[in-house]
């Protein structure tokens, strides 16, 4: 007589330890992924920070300025004639909030070709307190150009062919320049109009 056979029964066991096996070990898995997370909080409970806000900084920059309130020197001069001249003053401010190089003056266009039949001489002097166009208390140092107003725009047209006038030390610090305008003693130069100006500028050193 053949006994019965105990193999699915076998099977059944071990199937149900297999999952009580896996079940036991999530539970363990849980426990101790939480006691982690407790352990993790318990040691960032105590925290100490410092910081510094409200930083500012700020630039600064080169600034020029003169006395003219957007008038001309010459407006509309003349009639010249031969060994008369006009001579008129300005003065140029350093307003800027850094050390600045040199200001240099160069030529702000010529309009026309009757350039040639003027000459023109700029000098460069301490502050005076005269007003715009006024010359009476100045006193040149050094004499910056002598030639023609042509000559002057031709060669000195851009702060790189400028002529270096003054090193300003501080903010505040001012120069008094006279120029000087006469016509040439040639018979060419009758009845010619030219028209001209000048530019004054300066980089942070």
């Amino acid at each position: 007589m053949t006994k019965p056979s105990n193999a699915a029964p076998r099977s059944g066991r071990r199937r149900s330890l297999n999952g009580l096996t896996i079940q036991l070990a999530a539970v363990a898995l849980t426990f101790l992924l939480v006691a982690l997370l407790v352990a993790s909080s318990s040691y960032a409970a105590f925290v100490a920070t410092t910081d510094n806000t409200a930083d500012t900084v700020t630039s600064g920059g080169v600034a020029l300025s003169d006395n003219d309130s957007g008038s001309a020197m010459f407006a509309s001069e003349g009639p010249l004639t031969p060994g008369n001249n006009l001579s008129r003053c300005i003065d140029v401010t350093y307003t800027g909030t850094v050390n600045p190089g040199p200001v240099y003056l160069y030529s702000a266009g010529v309009t026309g070709d009757a350039g040639t039949y003027f000459n023109l001489t700029v000098e460069v002097g301490p502050d005076t307190a005269d007003a715009f166009g006024n010359c009476s208390s100045f006193s040149a140092t050094s004499t910056l150009y002598t030639g023609t107003i042509a000559a002057f725009q031709s060669s000195k047209n851009s702060y790189a062919t400028g002529i270096s006038t003054w090193d300003p030390a501080a903010s505040g610090e001012t120069r008094t320049f006279r120029f000087t305008v006469s016509v040439a003693n040639d018979q060419n130069a009758q009845n010619r109009t030219t028209n001209f100006g000048f530019t004054w500028e300066t980089r942070s050193a």
